[in-house]
């Protein structure tokens, strides 16, 4: 017997406007090819219904680039980031209202986490 999902399901990997009440992508964007973030978060913004809120943490400063031996693993870490101020603009690109912006300290940098809301239509 082989299960489908209904006519009306979206293909794979494909998600509806207005999926989701919130969204919570913690330090997941800096790690994706730079180029490829906006567009992300353009997708993101649709996914969220209206009064919707994203919680991510992104960049606080531009940086690409990787380290070895991450957290003494034996791999290492790749990282592709704008800055605070960019990331703010794409959020806002988008119909996003940001709401509170935060620094959020590691080590000797830090990321910023911006709280956004789809406005209600």
């Amino acid at each position: 017997m082989a299960c489908r999902p209904p006519a009306s399901s979206p293909p794979p990997g494909i998600l509806p406007p207005g999926s989701f009440d919130a969204i919570i992508c913690l330090y997941v964007l800096i790690h994706l090819p730079l180029p490829e973030q906006p567009r992300l978060i353009g997708r993101i913004a649709t996914w969220l219904r209206p009064g919707g809120w994203l919680l991510a943490t992104v960049g606080d400063s531009a940086w690409t680039g990787t380290e070895e031996n991450w957290l003494g693993g034996p791999a290492p870490m790749w990282w592709s980031q704008a800055d605070a101020s960019t990331y703010r603009s794409w959020l806002r690109e988008t119909g996003l209202l940001v709401t509170a912006e935060e620094f959020v300290p590691e080590g000797t940098s830090g990321h910023a986490l911006f709280w956004a809301r789809r406005l209600p239509v």
